[in-house]
């Protein structure tokens, strides 16, 4: 311990200096005062990592208990839902089936057979008038026992292998002689040379088609 009056050293721990007697403080070194601060600062940082630490991880359990919740209590209420919707067919089927079966069937006999799957082009003719202004006339044989029932014709023009029309489709319905009676959209600047016929049923499935070569001149002719 140096001697803060005449500079003489002093055994460490010495209350008074042994060469001129003035009392001896203890002092701390800058060296032991920087390490002291670090530490300190050193020491808070370390606590506040560690708060921060645990903020994080309280929020995060937090949420997560709260998604959990939230996912149990929609799950539950899907079960619910699928478990009503369920019970509503069931009773509704059971109604149903509590009618009388010789109802159904009366019902069901006595309406018409509307079934067109067996539908075919049995012929027919194709007119057209004098002039190239006038529209191309189908009438098509489908047979008499499809009198009343719902079809769909296509019908495309040519001329030397050139379309002439969009091919539109037509809802028609078979009159009482079993025929099929369309015209087309427009009239075309030259007579056509063939024509393809594409029937349908109802619901756009395909029953029969049918190609016809054509003389390209006005008049009638039969296929």
């Amino acid at each position: 311990m140096i001697c803060p009056n005449c500079k003489s050293e002093n055994a460490e721990g010495a209350k008074f200096c042994k060469k001129c007697g003035a009392p001896l403080k203890k002092t701390i070194s800058h060296e032991k005062m920087i390490n002291s601060m670090s530490g300190d600062k050193s020491d808070n940082t370390t606590k506040i990592i560690i708060a921060a630490l645990i903020i994080i991880a309280v929020v995060l359990a937090g949420a997560f208990i709260y998604l959990q919740t939230s996912g149990n209590s929609a799950s539950t209420q899907h079960s619910s839902d699928a478990q009503n919707a369920a019970s509503s067919i069931s009773n509704n089927n059971a109604a149903d089936s509590s009618q009388p079966a010789q109802a159904t069937q009366s019902s069901s006999s006595s309406q018409p057979a509307q079934s067109s799957s067996n539908m075919k082009i049995l012929g027919g003719t194709f007119s057209t008038g004098s002039e190239l202004e006038d529209k191309t006339y189908a009438h098509i044989n489908v047979g008499r026992e499809n009198a009343g029932k719902s079809v769909i014709v296509q019908i495309w023009y040519s001329r030397d292998g050139n379309t002439l029309n969009h091919g539109n489709m037509v809802p028609v319905t078979v009159d009482s002689s079993g025929y099929l009676d369309v015209s087309s959209a427009d009239a075309y600047a030259y007579y056509p040379d063939f024509a393809e016929i594409n029937l349908f049923d109802s619901n756009s499935k395909l029953l029969d088609t049918q190609s016809v070569s054509l003389s390209p001149t006005s008049g009638t002719q039969s296929f």
